[in-house]
């Protein structure tokens, strides 16, 4: 039987930034108080979906990722599992629009698209019509700093790779753990290996995005809100049940 990976992708909690609407892609901020709540609600919920154990866990270098994922171990009951920071799970870098408010961000794009007016963009934003993909290459036009978009998929995607290749080496080896994995709805009639990553935001939508376009809608998954990934050999990665539900 073929090995399958159940991938369990997750935003990290809100921070300090996140709450006072501050742009935040590789520089970093605290959790809040209901940042870490939200993260050991999920921790929660996971024990209680008897998701057990996880062979391994992964975050990106940023320290907020590496908070939220601590209190999930501790809270799902597995504080011994080891958390691998990698850098290629970091969030979009945004340039010189780092730490300043979002209503800049939106402010400029709209200029730059020729919007008479910034609400005129964000209704049009906020209704689908344009996405993060050109509020990604917007900013790149504007500072080639920011990062591209193509750039940000691959690495995300160059992330995934890694840990599935590391989680499969060490299932040949036979040291990971084998688990009936349940998520929520989603069930698995064979026994497959668990592994936790938080990650961010709009990493997390465009990398489901890229699996499947009609996955998820252009905004970023909420705070502490979940994916599962499932990856097998014969049928790859994909996405299983609701994309960023919050448990």
């Amino acid at each position: 039987m073929p090995a399958t990976l159940n991938l369990y992708l997750i935003r990290h909690g809100q921070t300090e930034y996140n709450a006072a609407g501050i742009v935040q892609g590789w520089c970093d901020s605290p959790l809040t108080a209901e940042g870490k709540a939200g993260a050991a609600q999920t921790g929660n919920a996971i024990a209680q979906a008897q998701i057990i154990p996880f062979a391994a866990a992964y975050c990106s270098t940023s320290p907020r990722t590496a908070a939220t994922a601590q209190i999930i171990l501790q809270h799902a009951q597995q504080p011994q599992v080891a958390l691998t920071p990698l850098d290629d799970l970091r969030e979009y870098h945004f340039g010189s629009f780092e730490r300043q408010p979002s209503h800049h961000i939106h402010q400029t794009i709209a200029q730059e698209l020729g919007y008479d007016s910034t609400e005129d963009w964000l209704a049009d934003y906020r209704s689908g019509k344009h996405s993060n993909n050109q509020l990604m290459h917007t900013l790149h036009r504007i500072d080639p700093a920011a990062e591209q978009e193509s750039q940000f998929i691959r690495r995300l995607h160059r992330g995934i790779q890694h840990i599935i290749a590391n989680s499969l080496a060490d299932i040949n080896q036979g040291s990971l753990k084998t688990s009936n994995a349940r998520f929520c709805e989603a069930k698995t009639e064979s026994p497959a290996q668990n592994v936790l990553i938080v990650s961010h935001g709009m990493a997390i939508t465009a990398l489901l995005r890229s699996i499947n376009p009609q996955a998820i809608a252009y905004r970023s998954v909420p705070n502490a809100s979940a994916t599962l990934l499932r990856y097998n050999l014969t049928g790859g990665l994909q996405i299983i049940g609701e994309a960023g539900k919050a448990l």
